[in-house]
């Protein structure tokens, strides 16, 4: 992006700011080492004291892309908690800022982004979104007025540091439909580990396995772990980057062939499987068994796989709706 470009977002967010705290913030370019692409802002009075750096990336308007990306690179990301990553579109013919922006946490874009690696092999995070912020995604949650920013910013300082999203959202609150959330879980599972796809290169956790599905407003992971006799592990769903379902799993560990026949019986079984009701699949010397009770808003349950009527597999699920 042109310097004088970038420094005019800059300044009209330094002014939001200014405009919102009624100047009981100071607010400044930072030019320390390491640091120099980032607003500084603190309490007047106590400034550098508990201060909060603010990166501002922006995406200029009108462009051929429908959709607002950045990446970061996972190597020099700051995932600290006084790190708050600022995402605006810039209408130039017009010379302003769009009333609303997306104002994230460092540590919670590092949990949420899309991760990919470049052609040199290196990590990155992904922010995208489209330009329409009617669009339910993950990040829809970190939706801000900016006439309120600076207003927000000095109720974090009073409040803890803590930014209050409640206060400062745009989007309703939005009723959980629980056949939405099942019929979406299905195909997430389906898409998934059954069928062998979604997994992620980069896990969040060291040692996981990890698989990702996006689709609509709802936000699906799945994470894991082997061990020598045990996989752990467990399932979340977000609506609008807000958690509202999960379900955690502890069974036996299995071997490649059975293993290949457990994907096969939850790829056909999708729509009953490890919700709370009782289903089986059967071929050649296994079979598959899954006894469960409840519903999705809370459901428990049991699966197994047999070898010539021996049990060689068992697994223990528990979730529902947050």
């Amino acid at each position: 992006m042109i310097k004088n470009i970038q420094e005019e977002i800059e300044d009209k967010i330094i002014d939001y700011i200014n405009f919102g705290a009624s100047s009981r913030l100071v607010i400044v370019k930072s030019e320390e080492k390491g640091f120099e692409d980032y607003l500084i802002v603190g309490r007047k009075g106590k400034y550098k004291e508990n201060v909060m750096y603010f990166d501002i990336n922006s995406f200029v308007l009108p462009a051929k892309e429908s959709n607002f990306i950045k990446d970061f690179s996972e190597k020099s990301f700051r995932a600290e908690k006084n790190f708050y990553l600022i995402f605006t579109y810039f209408d130039e013919p017009k010379q302003k800022i769009n009333d609303y922006i997306w104002l994230i946490p460092a540590l919670d874009f590092k949990d949420i982004a899309d991760i990919g690696k470049d052609d040199k092999g290196e990590t990155f995070l992904r922010f995208e979104s489209s330009s329409d912020i009617k669009k339910q995604n993950k990040y829809s949650k970190f939706l801000v007025d900016v006439k309120t920013l600076g207003n927000l910013i000095l109720d974090a300082y009073e409040k803890g540091e803590k930014l209050d999203y409640g206060k400062m959202g745009i989007q309703e609150k939005r009723e959980v439909k629980l056949e939405s959330v099942k019929e979406f879980l299905c195909n997430a599972r389906h898409e998934t580990y059954a069928s062998g796809s979604g997994s992620i290169e980069t896990p969040q956790f060291l040692e996981s396995k990890q698989f990702d599905f996006q689709k609509g407003g709802y936000f699906y992971r799945d994470v894991f772990f082997n061990g020598e006799k045990r996989i752990i592990g467990q399932e979340i769903i977000y609506q609008d980057a807000k958690p509202i379902f999960g379900m955690s799993y502890i069974g036996t560990q299995l071997g490649r062939l059975e293993t290949d026949f457990l994907k096969e019986s939850l790829y056909r079984l999708f729509e009953k499987c490890r919700l709370g009701e009782v289903c089986e699949y059967e071929k050649r010397e296994y079979k598959y068994v899954c006894h469960g009770k409840g519903s999705l808003d809370e459901f428990s349950g049991e699966e197994e796989i047999f070898l010539n009527g021996k049990s060689i597999y068992k697994l223990t699920y528990q979730g529902g709706i947050l």
